[in-house]
């Protein structure tokens, strides 16, 4: 079952057609959330991420990491 998470205009992550074809990013930048995501799986440290992307800072990493933990705190009904 595929889930769709809403994600809030005034959040850690924005869509807009203007930015990257409406590719959700990251808010203040124009790095992917999907990026980011695929870079920790590939076990890049926040450290190094903002190394590499010097537009993302310690907050801005931290409140998309809140987001995305909030997202799978969702509970699933017993079958």
């Amino acid at each position: 079952m595929k889930r769709v998470i809403d994600i809030p205009i005034s959040g850690p992550v924005v869509s807009s057609p203007d930015i990257l074809s409406g590719t959700p990013v990251i808010k203040g930048s124009r790095i992917p959330a999907a990026l980011v995501l695929e870079l920790m799986r590939r076990g890049y440290s926040l450290q190094l991420i903002r190394t590499e992307y010097p537009s993302l800072s310690t907050r801005k990493l931290n409140d998309f990491l809140a987001l995305i933990s909030r997202s799978m705190d969702v509970r699933q009904p017993a079958v």
